[in-house]
């Protein structure tokens, strides 16, 4: 499973990894896709884990640079194909926003989502995320009278964080809060999110907007 020349993206059907795809159409660049299919457990077969010793999807090859994990890919890829449109100049006020809501996305949005559909809301204090409540007040509050997460330029933030807010408003792991459908609905309507989606998600598992 030797890294192409040009990017590869290594991905399965409805996980994680459409965010990437998501990115990588938004760019507009060129890209291969090679199918990890967690379901037969491919991601635990050898080839594999010398991409990805951790065995999840999605990796991401361009040429000889092996990147995993979500933030880290989109961070990569906005700033090499995307720097000063979908990823804010280091100069630039908007580059701290954007950073932090990178990390946002699976520092603390994702874990406390599994957490709470566990039933399991821990006080914010014994956290490093926060309680559940005080999160969803964060990103109602962030977005409110907002298009997007730096005002009314999109970028590569609103793909990471707006992946997780968009899967999770489909199962019904986040409320169905008027700031977060109508955030959700922008990004849906975009059409590299629909391609995106037409290419890593079963219509049948996550019909689109």
């Amino acid at each position: 499973m030797a890294a192409k020349r040009g990017i590869t993206l290594y991905h399965s059907p409805a996980s994680r990894a459409f965010t990437a795809y998501w990115l990588l159409e938004e760019l507009g660049v060129s890209f291969q896709v090679q199918t990890v299919d967690i379901a037969k457990g491919d991601q635990k077969k050898p080839e594999y884990l010398k991409l990805n010793p951790s065995g999840k999807v999605p990796t991401l090859t361009d040429g000889k640079v092996v990147v995993s994990e979500n933030p880290a890919i989109c961070l990569y890829l906005a700033d090499r194909y995307g720097y000063g449109s979908l990823a804010p100049k280091i100069d630039e006020i908007e580059r701290g926003a954007y950073l932090k809501w990178m990390v946002y996305s699976t520092a603390v949005l994702e874990p406390l989502l599994v957490l709470h559909g566990k039933h399991i809301d821990l006080p914010g204090r014994e956290t490093g995320f926060g309680a559940y409540d005080d999160v969803i007040g964060v990103l109602t509050e962030s977005l409110k009278g907002r298009k997007y997460l730096l005002g009314d330029r999109f970028s590569a933030a609103d793909v990471m964080l707006g992946s997780v807010i968009s899967t999770s408003l489909y199962r019904k792991e986040l409320p169905e809060h008027l700031v977060l459908m109508d955030y959700n609905a922008r990004l849906t309507h975009r059409p590299a999110y629909h391609r995106a989606a037409d290419a890593t998600w079963p219509a049948h598992l996550f019909p689109q907007a």
